[in-house]
């Protein structure tokens, strides 16, 4: 699965398909730019932020 997604994704395929669907939703006036928008900034916390629990955590 992994070689197709990569494949996919190079050869622009899901720039396309979300383009598409914004302008579907955009014709609709499903959208309105100043509130709509999206954003690919991806957080990553540290595994012990999340919730993992550590050696040594009480009841752990």
């Amino acid at each position: 699965m992994s070689s197709r997604f990569y494949q996919r994704r190079k050869a622009g395929v899901f720039d396309r398909v979300l383009r598409r669907l914004q302008a579907q939703a955009d014709a609709r006036g499903d959208l309105d730019w100043d509130l709509h928008f999206v954003d690919a900034t991806v957080v990553r916390a540290h595994q012990h932020a999340a919730g993992a629990r550590r050696s040594g955590a009480i009841g752990g």
